[in-house]
């Protein structure tokens, strides 16, 4: 398992809204971290969630193969946050 799948399931995440939330980052990686804050996890948890993917950008796309999500999927996410860090 992926270093944050084990962050995520060591905070009793469970896998669709983990899904749900790499969803989001198609769309929108603001969106994406409401849905983080709406969890209500502790902020140590969050904190090592943002630290994981400051660390490793390919955090996210590890735990989207994880999960299933097709290349498709994780090359729309990838190029979503490649626009939000370019700004």
């Amino acid at each position: 398992m992926s270093k944050l799948g084990e962050i995520f399931k060591a905070a009793g995440v469970s896998e669709i809204s983990i899904i749900t939330i790499i969803q989001k980052l198609k769309n929108n990686p603001i969106e994406a971290m409401t849905a983080i804050q709406a969890l209500n996890l502790p902020n140590d948890t969050v904190q090592n969630i943002m630290g994981t993917v400051m660390m490793n950008p390919k955090a996210i796309e590890e735990l989207a193969f994880e999960l299933g999500l097709d290349d498709k999927d994780v090359q729309a996410i990838k190029s979503k946050l490649n626009q939000t860090t370019e700004m």
